[in-house]
């Protein structure tokens, strides 16, 4: 993915401030080194607004990281902790961790159902849907993080 200045976005994991009180940490955002611009992922924006949501009107002060509210937050905060994997793996490592996790939480969901627990299913089907949504978006991570 490029930035407007034509440059390539890269992948970081970054520190947000939401008010005076509300530090999210963890967040994922693509990032232009040359002109210092940053986006949220796009596929990211509702659950972010979600979990802002869900702290109410005047939030108190807290701290939290986005991998503990989104699983693709989660996958991209492992492979890029790992500091053995070269930037030119990257792109396969998102690859094998994304379907690691979905193949993890199909498991999941299969147990889930078999105990007929209706909110763990709800949960897994939440967090599916949000490692879903980055499929099509696979190709900014490619060579450009």
């Amino acid at each position: 993915m490029k930035c407007n200045c034509e440059q390539s976005l890269k992948l970081e994991l970054r520190t947000v401030k939401y008010s005076r009180s509300v530090t999210i940490r963890h967040v994922p955002v693509l990032v232009c080194d040359q002109c210092m611009t940053y986006e949220l992922i796009p596929s990211m924006r509702s659950d972010l607004k979600r979990c802002i949501d869900l702290l109410g009107s005047d939030p108190g002060k807290t701290s939290f990281s986005m991998t503990d509210h989104h699983e693709l937050a989660g996958v991209i905060y492992d492979v890029l902790a790992d500091e053995d994997c070269p930037d030119d793996r990257l792109h396969a490592k998102f690859e094998d961790e994304i379907e690691g996790r979905i193949n993890l939480l199909l498991d999941m969901y299969r147990l889930a159902e078999g105990m007929r627990d209706d909110q763990w299913v709800s949960d897994i089907r939440q967090r599916l849907s949000q490692l879903s949504v980055i499929l099509p978006e696979m190709n900014v991570f490619h060579a450009d993080v």
